[in-house]
């Protein structure tokens, strides 16, 4: 399976490691830094909804306090092994 780079996945968790609400961010090494902020806006501090859901009450340009966002590379292969 190949990496895109024209693809983020985001996982969002309502209560983090620090207690807060967390988003792990994965993109590919080729994304440029631009499309990154971009992709993170849309699809996270931007989005209304999915703010509502984390309980955060910001207003629109500083949604993304009170929550941690880690920014990871995507790796080639991933494996999931089935626990139990």
């Amino acid at each position: 399976m190949a990496v895109s780079d024209r693809v983020i996945d985001i996982q969002v968790s309502k209560i983090g490691a620090s207690g807060r609400p967390s988003a792990i961010v994965t993109a590919a090494e080729s994304v440029s830094l631009d499309k990154l902020a971009a992709g993170i806006q849309k699809g996270l501090t931007r989005n209304t909804d999915l703010r509502k859901k984390l309980g955060l009450k910001a207003c629109t340009g500083c949604a993304a306090s009170g929550i941690d966002i880690d920014i990871r590379h995507r790796y080639d292969i991933v494996l999931q092994a089935e626990l139990g």
